[in-house]
């Protein structure tokens, strides 16, 4: 048998079940579950109240008769529903300036011949945005609501500045892309894409994002410590060859699993794969810079678009019939460098010699037709090359 509290809940819930409201207030309350509607309603009725007792203080300061009725009758029903959820444990939060206006208005609303709106009552700013009802046990209260905190510029590129900063919350690093001003209304979708991308995909050598300001165009992803660039090049003299290979079939790992969800980089570089460290010298590679991406049916790409990306493949007609055969291009060099801590493609005669030559051979019918088959190869490596430093 079901109990006082459950059966009092279920009532509540259905009392509200078929209350008509509006789109505009229901999306503030999408994670409130059941309780949703019931805040939505009272938030929607709410704002329609103190619009109009907004627009009555620049005219008559009158507040028509049955309009008071109404609102007080609506100021009892959301006490009523406060006190019930506050027995079941559930403490509603009620959003403080809307506190201070209710309370402000029963001082002068009344059941019969209308209220005078005092001369000493100010209009109420009106939440519309943000929800005016909160679950105070569901809920936690951040220092960043009104922290500022200092960006530090850590890489800048044709299209956007990288930032990095401390949340004042978690006391972690965490990175910042801006989109520079200037760029074009093309060029600023590829960013808003690169984005929706990112935050669709979920893999551990793909770089994390959270959240998107469209105000600033600007979003927040995780923070990498370096480039591969970087942290092979401080390295080279002593990173073994295990460790090289690791570094390898992560990135490969990375970009086989972007294929797998039906994309192509287009800018994969020394640049654009990043390295997350930790403490005992383990490493992640996160593959990042997505704003070149293609997905696989998508016309996005111009057939006369500029030829973009780091690595080129001399082979490439133009940037719209970019293919597989044209990322593995780029992947061998992106290898010959893991494996050799030089820019220049590796020309030894040693097994991961052979897999960067078979890459970017010139002829594409000889190269490797998916990112797996070289996997494959590179998981067999067992020597040092003869190219590398160490």
């Amino acid at each position: 048998m079901a109990s006082p509290t459950e059966l009092m809940l279920e009532d509540l819930s259905q009392k509200y079940a078929h209350t008509p409201v509006s789109n505009a207030f229901m999306r503030l309350y999408e994670r409130e579950k059941w309780l949703g509607r019931i805040f939505a309603s009272l938030h929607e009725r709410l704002n329609e109240h103190f619009e109009a007792i907004n627009g009555r203080t620049e005219t008559t300061r009158h507040y028509w008769a049955d309009p008071s009725r109404t609102m007080l009758a609506l100021l009892k029903e959301i006490d009523e529903v406060i006190d019930s959820l506050a027995h079941a444990n559930l403490e509603v939060e009620l959003a403080g300036a809307y506190r201070a206006a209710i309370d402000g208005c029963k001082a002068w609303l009344k059941h019969s011949g209308g209220s005078s709106i005092p001369e000493e009552f100010k209009q109420i700013g009106l939440i519309k945005y943000e929800p005016a009802f909160t679950l105070a046990n569901a809920t936690v209260r951040l220092k960043k609501g009104d922290t500022r905190v200092q960006l530090q510029l850590i890489g800048e590129g044709s299209y956007a500045k990288v930032f990095s900063f401390v949340d004042p919350d978690y006391d972690i690093k965490f990175a910042v892309k801006r989109a520079n001003k200037d760029l074009s209304e093309r060029d600023l979708h590829r960013f808003r894409q690169e984005f929706k991308i990112l935050k669709r995909l979920s893999f551990p050598y793909i770089v994390q994002v959270y959240q998107y300001d469209e105000t600033r165009h600007e979003y927040k992803m995780e923070f990498c410590e370096a480039t591969l660039r970087a942290y092979i090049k401080r390295r080279n003299s002593t990173l073994r060859f295990a460790s090289r290979k690791r570094i390898a079939l992560q990135f490969l790992y990375g970009i086989n699993y972007i294929h797998s969800e039906h994309l192509l980089h287009r800018d994969i570089s020394l640049q654009n794969v990043l390295v997350k460290t930790f403490a005992g010298g383990a490493v992640l590679v996160k593959l990042s810079d997505f704003g070149l991406v293609k997905e696989k049916g998508s016309d996005f790409t111009r057939t006369k678009t500029e030829m973009r990306g780091t690595i080129r493949d001399p082979l490439l007609p133009n940037f719209k019939d970019y293919e597989i055969c044209n990322e593995i291009y780029a992947i061998g060099h992106i290898l010959s460098y893991i494996f050799s801590g030089r820019e220049s493609l590796m020309s030894g005669t040693d097994a991961a010699s052979q897999v960067v030559r078979k890459c970017t051979a010139h002829d594409i019918a000889a190269r490797y037709q998916t990112v797996l088959d070289i996997i494959q190869d590179v998981e067999r490596l067992e020597a040092t090359p003869a190219d590398a430093p160490a």
